[in-house]
Formats: C-alpha cells, structure tokens, sequence
C-alpha cells in the first residue's frame, strides 16, 4: 500500500504464456481415463487380431505422439521429419530416442515415469475390464 491506495498484484497478461506442463498433464489423464475406457470395451473385442485392435489402440498413439510435440514445445525444440516418421511409424523405438534426444542423461528417469505409466495404464484397463465381466455376467450380457 502506498499513500492509502491498494496495489493489485501483478497479472501475467502475456499471450505467449502457455503451462506445458498442464498441458502434458492433460495428455496423461487423458491416457489414464482412455485406458478404462479400453479395459471396458476389450471383453467385446474378439480374441483373434484384426484391425480393429489398431483402431482401439490409435488413440493410445495418438496421444503418445502429441504429448511428445507438446514436450518439445516445453524445451524449445523441434522435432525433424524423420523423428515425426519414426514416432508414428515406431513409436517404441522413437520415444526413447527422442526423450534421450531431447533430455539426455535425464531421460532414464522419463522412461522410469513411462513405464510406472504403462504399468498403470494396463492395471486400469484390467480392473475395469474384470469390473465389467462382473457387471455383465450379473446382468447376463456377458457369457
């Protein structure tokens, strides 16, 4: 306060201000939740492989790849055609490289977080999928 007149705190007005990190956040929620939305569909899936498990799994990729542009974006770089190719095309192979690309020794701890993740991921899935065998054998949807 200066001369009996209240000062407001400081607004960052800025439109350049963006929270990466929510952002990415964002994009793991969106896994989590996405994953016992699979887990629930899975029972209705047929056993055999077909096309529609590349179909169910998309979304995983998807967003896999977008939280890597996302991540890029955080660090001021830029991820090169034959990254974006590779992450599309192989995405196991290219996410690792490019978290040791882009975070170098700090990577292994990234991919510790990623694999706790996908360790979660398929946890959800599982207990909603058995949530939903109970629910449909009750119900007497599912045999």
């Amino acid at each position: 306060m200066t001369d009996g007149q209240l000062v407001s705190p400081e607004i960052n007005t800025e439109p350049d201000a963006v929270d990466y990190a929510a952002k990415k956040r964002h994009i793991i929620l969106m896994l989590l939740a996405y994953s016992a939305i699979l887990g629930v569909f899975c029972i209705f899936l047929p056993e055999e492989d077909n096309p529609l498990d590349f179909v169910a799994g998309l979304p995983i990729l998807l967003m896999g790849i977008s939280w890597c542009f996302t991540d890029a974006k955080q660090h001021d770089r830029r991820i090169g055609k034959l990254m974006k190719l590779v992450l599309v095309l192989f995405f196991i192979v290219g996410f690792p490289l490019y978290i040791f690309q882009t975070h170098g020794i700090r990577g292994f701890k990234t991919l510790a977080l990623t694999t706790f993740l996908v360790a979660v991921m398929a946890a959800i899935a599982f207990s909603t999928a058995c949530a939903m065998l109970y629910v449909g054998d009750a119900l007497g949807l599912v045999e």
